[in-house]
Formats: C-alpha cells, sequence, structure tokens
C-alpha cells in the first residue's frame, strides 16, 4: 500500500456470533453459530444514559466503544481533533423511519414527533457517535450499498495514509425489520462491527497491541474487480490468498488461486446487512493476530493473508488483511 503501515489496534463486534472480543474470540474456538441478538444493556457501554436512540445507533454506538475499549484508546482534549470516523449503513434508521411514518398517517404532521425525526436520517449514527466519544476528526458516512461497511474502512485508511488523522474508527451497523426482510421475520438478524485503524508507528509509540495490517482496500463496480484493485494496492496476487471471506453475490473466489479457502460470511455469521462484511473483518482480525485456528471453518492451516469481499448489483468493495508476523 505504502512505506506506512496501517494496522488495527482495537476490534468492537456486536454480532449473531458474538458481542466484545473475548465472546467472538471464544465463538471461534468453539464453533460459530449465529443466533437473534438479545437486549443491549447500554447503560454497561456509554457514560451517560439516553431519551431515545434507533436500534442502529444503539448497535454503532456500543460497537464504538467496544472497539475503543479494546485498543485501550482514551479520547482526550489533546488528542480528539486527529481522531475521526468512517462508517457504513445499506439501510440506516429503518425502525425510527417506519416509525415515523406510522405516526404521520394515524396522527397527522402536527402531532408527530421531532424527536422520532431527527434520528430517522441515515447518517443520525455516525453524528451519535462521534459526539458520544468526542471525536473530533473527519467524520464520514457512507450509504452505496451492503459493501459501505468495506468502504468506509478503505476511507479511513486514506485519510490515516494522507496524514489528515492520527487514529480512524471504522464500522458498520444494520437492522433488519418486518418490512426490509419480510422472508425472514423470525430470525432478524442485526449487527454492528467497528475497528480502530491506526498507523503503525503511531501505534507502537503508544503501546498499542496490533491485530493485523490493511495492506490494501478496492472499491469497483464487481467483487472481482474490487478484489483485484485491492491485490494490487497490497502488492500480491491471487496465490498469495489464504482466506477469502466473501458477501458477494458473485462468487469473488473465481478470482482466487484454488489453494484459497473460501468462507461464506452471511451463512457463517447471519446476514446482517453491511455489517456482516465488517464482521468477517472482525472475525479475519482475530484469527491473523491471536494465531489460533478458529473451529469448524475447514482452515487447514493459519492463514497469513485474509480478503473480505462484499458486493450487491450497485457495486463491490474488498479489504486485504495480512498477519504482522513475517
Amino acid at each position: 500500500m505504502s512505506e506506512t503501515p496501517i494496522v488495527i489496534t482495537g476490534v468492537g463486534p456486536v454480532t449473531p456470533v458474538g458481542t466484545g472480543r473475548d465472546e467472538l474470540a471464544a465463538a471461534l474456538d468453539e464453533g460459530l453459530e449465529p443466533v437473534e441478538l438479545g437486549q443491549i444493556r447500554l447503560e454497561d457501554h456509554l457514560a451517560a444514559g439516553k431519551t431515545y436512540l434507533d436500534p442502529n445507533s444503539e448497535l454503532a454506538l456500543v460497537s464504538a466503544a467496544l472497539a475503543l475499549e479494546d485498543a485501550r484508546l482514551e479520547i482526550t482534549d489533546a488528542n480528539a481533533p486527529s481522531v475521526g470516523l468512517s462508517f457504513g449503513t445499506h439501510l440506516g434508521n429503518v425502525t425510527t423511519v417506519e416509525s415515523y411514518c406510522r405516526m404521520l398517517r394515524e396522527q397527522g404532521v402536527k402531532l408527530a414527533s421531532p424527536l422520532l425525526f431527527i434520528h430517522a436520517y441515515p447518517n443520525t449514527s455516525v453524528s451519535l457517535t462521534a459526539m458520544e466519544f468526542g471525536l473530533g476528526g473527519t467524520s464520514f458516512n457512507f450509504n452505496s450499498g451492503r459493501w459501505c461497511g468495506l468502504q468506509a474502512l478503505a476511507c479511513a485508511v486514506d485519510e490515516l495514509q494522507s496524514g489528515e488523522m492520527s487514529v480512524m474508527l471504522a464500522g458498520s451497523a444494520d437492522t433488519y425489520t418486518q418490512t426490509t426482510r419480510p422472508l425472514a421475520v423470525d430470525a432478524p438478524f442485526s449487527a454492528a462491527a467497528t475497528v480502530v485503524l491506526e498507523r503503525a508507528d503511531a501505534a507502537a509509540g503508544r503501546g498499542a497491541r496490533a491485530l493485523a495490517t490493511v495492506a490494501g482496500c478496492g472499491v469497483a463496480a464487481s467483487p472481482g474487480d474490487a478484489l483485484a484493485r485491492a491485490l494490487a494496492q497490497a502488492s500480491l496476487d491471487e496465490t498469495d490468498v489464504d482466506w477469502l471471506l466473501s458477501d458477494a453475490l458473485e462468487d469473488a473466489a473465481a478470482r482466487t488461486d484454488d489453494r484459497t479457502h473460501s468462507t461464506r460470511l452471511a451463512r457463517l455469521v447471519g446476514d446482517s446487512g453491511a455489517a456482516t462484511a465488517m464482521t468477517g473483518v472482525v472475525l479475519a482480525a482475530l484469527v491473523l493476530g491471536e494465531g489460533k485456528l478458529p473451529a469448524g471453518l475447514g482452515l487447514a492451516a493459519l492463514p497469513r493473508t485474509a480478503v473480505i469481499v462484499s458486493a450487491d448489483d450497485a457495486g463491490a468493495a474488498a479489504v486485504v488483511l495480512r498477519t504482522l508476523v513475517n
């Protein structure tokens, strides 16, 4: 990518296969089995109580809190201007949108709650997250497709490479409702996954524990092209990919070597929109960083290079992660 490596120093999964680093790492040892998320206790993660939050915003806030805690990163007045956020959500705060539209129909415009309205924007979650944790740096919101979590990560890497920011949080969240997922009402998977990204030299300077290097990113019209761009940026080719984690309608495995182990993310962790691929990023970072062969995934040996690909009819994105051990 460049002479300045970007590393993952913290993970914040709130997913159907585990919440928090320790729970997800344990699930990797025991075998992943997605289940619907239970009730989230915001008071366990946030400093102040909230009057109302869309479920998607709840997920985003808790995920960011877990990632910052895992990275052992404290936001202060001194570093806040150089800590930014890049976030993706395919569907946005659809629960609040549906509630507000129902209120409009039943009660009329004058009686519709303005509180609900301000929580209905697709960028509400990223705004609340930046304010909650005092992130004074650049903030980005992506709603481009189910691959927008990986797009957000690629944007965060660009901010670090350019020197604009010293730390970036990159993540995604999505929440399915009965309307947005009518064929799976009994299993409405929702999730969020956030990672803390830093330049390797800065992370080492503060004594951070890095899990993996983000070696390359690619955004394109198709998963194959996104994968090719990410590998080119990482100065790798298809024979270097040990593990492909795919959340793509078109099978990106056609662009990898026969020895590459492929994992279908939606089957492994549950379909959670843009958070599906970002959950894959967290899984791959844990496997690469902790050096433990996960149970039940069919990997014959520990991977050194993992690629996460996500796509839909609108486009695609790919991220290459590499182990820190040469």
